[in-house]
């Protein structure tokens, strides 16, 4: 597991992870940090559920982050990246259920708190409910840190209308 961190945090290195500013902050993240979304993701203004177009960007980091989730032996349908962020307190409202959180990076301090808890998630997968407890990072980071957020979303399950097919094919 430990080299495929290594793979996934030099591919990270290479790539412009946007900073998030008033126009794509929709979760209202701390100003100009630097974060996307892989997997699916719910789409805004159409209401529907599908692939992030960072995961099309993209395809080699996502079937790597992928591989890191099922080695962690995590069910997900997104992965949230994000680079030096320090996070407030929150809760994740939209999350379904635990998440999964490891980072990496030559860093010190942007420990993870859980109600309160310091958690190791330094190149060590940490599950909790996201969606039920608060969280958030102390606001000593020194360096550069990635931290990947493996979590679920609803999505719509697959009706036989939505194959396109008529009643012949089944």
């Amino acid at each position: 597991m430990q080299k495929l961190i290594d793979e996934i945090e030099a591919m990270l290195k290479t790539i412009n992870i946007p900073k998030k500013n008033k126009d794509n902050n929709r979760r209202k993240f701390p100003a100009f940090c630097r974060a996307m979304t892989l997997g699916y993701v719910k789409k805004r203004y159409i209401n529907t559920v599908e692939l992030s177009t960072p995961t099309l960007k993209y395809p080699e980091l996502y079937k790597k982050l992928v591989h890191l989730g099922i080695l962690c032996n995590f069910e997900f349908t997104s992965i949230h990246i994000n680079h030096n962020v320090v996070c407030p307190k929150h809760k994740d409202s939209r999350n379904m259920g635990v998440s999964l959180i490891i980072s990496f990076g030559d860093y010190t301090g942007c420990d993870l708190y859980v109600e309160g808890v310091k958690q190791d998630t330094y190149r060590k997968p940490v599950i909790f409910n996201g969606s039920k407890l608060e969280h958030w990072n102390s606001d000593d980071l020194v360096g550069n840190r990635y931290s990947l957020v493996y979590y679920n979303i609803k999505i719509p399950k697959i009706t036989q209308t939505d194959t396109h097919q008529n009643d012949e094919t089944f």
